[in-house]
């Protein structure tokens, strides 16, 4: 098993470990600390490495990142390298004088100007909302194509490990309020949290690393696991949020929305992982979600 550092942030698990070791170590991370957990992923592993990158215009100002509430606004002038024009998604990176913060910032291609999408061509973008869910730091460890088995696990764990942590927070509030309905509901959504932990475990079970390669049957269930859990968290999320404000009238700010607010960039992505780094069979996870299960049986 192999682990990667970067600067002062904790040893995490690469695209060398066993997904289930990959799994269970960023639950568990994403549960004690989800704060920490996404920043030191995405300093340590650039995930958008694989994406098509522009390269900022040379003769005019530098682009710029400036933060808004869950994400950031992006402003600036790229030249396209060479496309094909199929790809999504393109990373647009800031430029050597933005190192130290985060500077690679991921965006769907329909974003770009029209008649501005040629191999080569200039493009200017101004105001962009990026989610915080897809900025991370060219700084990182570049991960490859294949790496893709091992962003989704290490997303879709951070994700339900972070909503557990809003289940427990939830109970803790109500409880100390004297609520005895709240710390049932959350009961209900820790449970359905715990069935999708099992899952998405059942799927990993002996998989080996990323980079060393998954079957492709493997690979295709994963996908579509992994985008079932993140729309699970996202119904338990919004279920808690519900039960927080129904609990907190007239008692001040809840710490859940605090909570949430931390891990919007973890549910940002896990709503995007396996569309973000495509699976080798790109259409496998859009076929699983709709039902066709002939392609991963078993």
């Amino acid at each position: 098993m192999t682990t990667s550092t970067y600067g002062d942030h904790p040893t995490v698990l690469g695209p060398d470990s066993d997904l289930a070791q990959v799994f269970a170590f960023f639950e568990s991370e994403g549960y004690v600390n989800p704060a920490a957990a996404w920043p030191a992923l995405t300093r340590t592993w650039n995930w958008a490495a694989p994406l098509t990158t522009a390269v900022p215009r040379a003769d005019r100002p530098a682009p710029t990142a400036r933060p808004v509430p869950g994400g950031f606004t992006l402003s600036g002038q790229w030249r396209r390298p060479s496309y094909d024009g199929t790809d999504p998604w393109l990373a647009l990176p800031l430029g050597p004088a933005s190192r130290g913060g985060p500077d690679l910032f991921v965006v769907a291609a329909k974003v770009l100007p029209d008649g501005e999408g040629a191999p080569g061509s200039v493009f200017r973008l101004e105001d962009v909302y990026v989610p915080a869910g897809f900025v991370t730091y060219s700084t990182g460890e570049p991960l490859r194509a294949g790496d893709a088995a091992f962003l989704w696990t290490a997303v879709t764990a951070l994700a339900l490990g972070a909503a557990r942590c809003m289940t427990d927070v939830l109970t803790a509030r109500a409880k100390g309020a004297g609520d005895t309905a709240v710390p049932s509901a959350a009961a209900e959504l820790a449970a359905v949290l715990y069935d999708e932990r099992l899952s998405l475990a059942a799927v990993l079970h002996d998989a080996p690393s990323a980079r060393q390669g998954l079957p492709a049957s493997v690979e295709v269930r994963l996908a579509a696991q992994v985008g079932r859990a993140g729309t699970a968290v996202h119904h338990v999320v919004a279920a808690a949020y519900e039960h927080a404000l129904a609990s907190g009238a007239g008692t001040g700010r809840h710490p859940l929305v605090n909570l949430i607010e931390v891990c919007s960039p973890i549910l940002q992505q896990v709503r995007y992982a396996t569309e973000l780094l495509l699976p080798h069979d790109t259409t496998s996870p859009r076929k699983a979600e709709h039902g066709d299960d002939r392609r991963i049986s078993g």
